[in-house]
């Protein structure tokens, strides 16, 4: 074999050696690290276990980025773990002038074991072709969340765009939607604030 045939040998064992590894680091990227899996559901429960319970909240809407007009909306909301504690299911309740409540709305969210971002999906008793999916970023102290709303069908006025929500104090949270008007402005759509409800927290999720 002469030193032409050498080189030749060479270049096709470096080329094979090369898509094997290219092949090889495919796979680990494609595969979930274990640890980093568990690493994000303990993130969730952290974050998401303060949650569990009945809450009494304030949801106020507004038409436009000109807030001409705003619909108050007192709601009662409820947090616990369901399947078998993989996903945290919030039942949305609107209060009746006479104080009875109906149910208006739930709403399920998990967590993406790759990037840590909460995902949601909510959907609404009244109108249940509409639904909500939810893609937002858990902040490292476990206490605030950003991220994109995306509501189907959309709003004739308005598109739904950026979530922002977080707690303000202990027992207390803000979450606010921000949405974009027609000529591209975004605005502040609606604002929900919960207080806890005087009950103890119900159940851990197992």
């Amino acid at each position: 074999m002469d030193r032409t045939d050498i080189r030749a040998v060479r270049g096709v064992f470096l080329r094979g050696g090369l898509l094997a590894l290219l092949l090889s680091a495919a796979t680990l990227a494609g595969a979930v690290d274990p640890r980093v899996a568990q690493d994000s559901r303990q993130a969730f429960k952290s974050f998401a276990q303060p949650l569990v319970g009945n809450w009494e909240c304030n949801l106020r809407t507004w038409d436009d980025r000109f807030h001409e007009r705003m619909v108050e909306t007192v709601q009662k909301r409820r947090f616990e773990w369901v399947l078998k504690g993989n996903f945290l299911q919030e039942s949305i309740y609107a209060v009746l002038r006479g104080g009875d409540t109906t149910h208006v709305g739930i709403t399920l969210l998990s967590v993406d074991p790759e990037t840590m971002h909460v995902l949601g999906s909510g959907f609404d008793a009244t109108t249940p072709d509409r639904r909500m999916t939810l893609d937002a970023e858990l902040a490292p102290d476990l206490r605030h969340l950003s991220g994109k709303v995306e509501i189907t069908p959309p709003n004739e006025n308005a598109r739904a765009e950026r979530l922002d929500w977080q707690w303000i104090e202990d027992g207390r949270t803000r979450s606010r939607l921000y949405s974009r008007a027609s000529n591209g402005r975004e605005f502040l759509n609606q604002e929900l604030i919960c207080k806890r409800a005087g009950d103890a927290a119900a159940g851990s999720g197992g």
